[in-house]
């Protein structure tokens, strides 16, 4: 049996219409232009589980 956990801090980007992490100071790159937007987005919490390698 996997263990599996949430993550979360995820938000919505207003211009690429991507979830992006908000972890980071700077809000990553958007694909759009410039910074990801995410005002109004919802806190998702999104499925992980460590145990599993890619």
């Amino acid at each position: 049996m996997s263990a599996t956990t949430q993550q979360d801090n995820w938000r919505f980007c207003n211009k690429c219409y991507t979830l992006w992490w908000n972890g980071r100071p700077d809000n990553g790159h958007c694909p759009a232009g410039g910074a990801h937007e995410g005002h109004g987005s919802w806190n998702f919490y999104l499925p992980a589980n460590p145990a599993e390698h890619i």
